[in-house]
């Protein structure tokens, strides 16, 4: 479930007797956090999965309160929730919860779109360039994990343009939350060639400096992942 070297990293931190366990354990609990937080976000703990104190803690080599602590921390990320009878589980949102989060995605990113042509820079530009390019490319070779990676890039390189620390912090916090279901949307079979076209009439108001052009085309190519979303229904609760 976790990679070994993440958990050998983490237990190597493991204190040898109860007063520095008592001052480690927060750390403890932040690496524990963090590693289960990637395998989340990156797909490889799949929504509605168990997360059980005990086996976290043979495998980290730890005890439970640096375990408790990391799924207390990822619950109030949205990550991880708390089921009577069960306990700690992946998030599983329901269908209706995944579109609001889109939708709020789709008006955040717009808004950073519209910022990024108002505010960015010489570097900013270049890089909104080679991430688009990347995007392009990853496409063109039909590699949907690599393009699902240049995809990352090439929204992240618009929102650093807008040059918002809350509004990028926010984002970053809800795409999070999407990450699985960005990924089962992105390799659904045609979407990477819609999303370029969608890409391409943002990437160009962007080098034009329209920003109402560019908050739009943002909004949109964002709320078809909200509609897309209804495909997901038969891997979600109701």
């Amino acid at each position: 479930m976790i990679p070994e070297a993440g958990a050998a990293r983490i237990a190597m931190r493991r204190a040898d007797g109860p007063e520095a366990g008592k001052r480690k354990s927060g750390a403890l609990g932040r690496d524990i956090s963090a590693d289960l937080e990637t395998q989340i976000v990156e797909g490889r703990l799949s929504p509605g999965a168990k997360l059980d104190e005990v086996a976290l803690g043979n495998h980290y080599s730890v005890s439970r309160t640096p375990v408790r602590e990391a799924l207390r921390a990822l619950a109030a990320k949205g990550l991880v929730e708390f089921q009577p009878r069960i306990g700690a589980i992946v998030a599983r949102p329901t269908v209706g919860e995944v579109m609001d989060l889109f939708e709020v995605v789709a008006e955040m990113e717009g808004v950073a779109a519209r910022l990024a042509c108002e505010r960015m820079e010489a570097d900013d530009k270049a890089r909104i360039v080679e991430a688009y390019e990347a995007c392009q490319k990853a496409a063109s070779a039909f590699d949907p994990e690599e393009y699902f990676s240049t995809n990352g890039d090439f929204h992240s390189s618009i929102q650093q343009a807008s040059h918002n620390s809350m509004l990028i912090e926010q984002i970053e916090h809800l795409n999070k939350r999407l990450s699985p279901y960005r990924r089962f949307i992105t390799f659904r079979p045609g979407r990477t060639q819609t999303a370029m076209k969608e890409h391409e009439a943002v990437f160009e108001a962007l080098l034009r400096g329209d920003g109402e052009t560019a908050s739009t085309s943002m909004r949109s190519h964002v709320r078809v992942l909200a509609e897309d979303s209804l495909a997901l229904s038969k891997s979600l609760r109701f």
